[in-house]
């Protein structure tokens, strides 16, 4: 049985080319024919497109946590498997940036840096005390 690759040789007993045609050759070209004695009975099948490949993305089943907020959380690490009280990291969110600006554009220079310092606009990353693995992120 040939074996086909992705740009043949020459095959002498098949007469096929050694280069893919270029593309006014290839609107014009008959379809090559392969007459295999070989499973598919002696059937001659159609050089077609090449298949596509199928990519599966197998995902691990992800425990039930409980919802994250603004505060620690007793859970399950995912990855250590201890039952911990997680750490928590306060930073400011994005929209605390963008408020700040507009405030400054707007003229009230000692405003701006208030979203700073409110909570509404903090996100709260948890990560596991033990292994320092992610957990989550709660954005308000």
């Amino acid at each position: 049985m040939p074996c086909i690759a992705m740009y043949p040789q020459v095959n002498k007993e098949f007469n096929l080319p050694s280069a893919p045609p270029s593309y006014s050759e290839s609107i014009n070209a008959p379809k090559y024919e392969f007459h295999n004695q070989g499973d598919n009975g002696g059937h001659s099948s159609t050089m077609g497109p090449p298949q596509p490949t199928r990519v599966v993305i197998v995902q691990t089943n992800a425990q039930n946590l409980p919802p994250l907020g603004p505060r620690s959380v007793r859970l399950t690490c995912p990855t250590c498997k201890l039952v911990v009280t997680t750490n928590i990291e306060e930073e400011s969110s994005t929209t605390a940036y963008v408020c700040c600006m507009l405030l400054f554009i707007i003229g009230c220079f000692v405003c701006s840096c208030l979203p700073f310092c409110m909570d509404n606009f903090k996100n709260t990353k948890h990560s596991c005390p033990n292994c320092n693995a992610f957990i989550g992120l709660y954005k308000p």
